[in-house]
């Protein structure tokens, strides 16, 4: 993925995608790809968004809409909630599930 030239917000942004690629799936579209085809998009007054790279979808956000799939079983992957102070219950993801919640 190329950083330079990005806006410092996008540097910041917590839903970037990971500096190591990795598979990934859309929960909108469910197109899989490399997280580091993941692209910046500016949208106006909201400022902008990591969005996913196929064209009409509307997904938006490494570990929100976006997430790491096993690249042998196609299935999600285990993930840990951002928030330390989650419950422990809250902050994981069985990879058995299709969606998150």
């Amino acid at each position: 993925m190329i950083m330079w030239g990005l806006p410092k917000e996008a540097l910041e942004d917590c839903f970037r995608p990971p500096s190591e690629p990795c598979l990934v799936r859309c929960l909108h579209c469910g197109q899989e790809y490399s997280s580091d085809e993941i692209v910046w998009r500016e949208e106006g007054a909201d400022g902008g968004f990591w969005c996913c790279p196929v064209e009409g979808c509307d997904g938006k956000g490494y570990t929100f809409d976006i997430h790491p799939i096993d690249g042998f079983s196609g299935e999600f992957l285990d993930w840990e909630d951002c928030d330390e102070e989650a419950d422990e219950s809250e902050g994981t993801w069985d990879a058995g599930n299709d969606v998150p919640w």
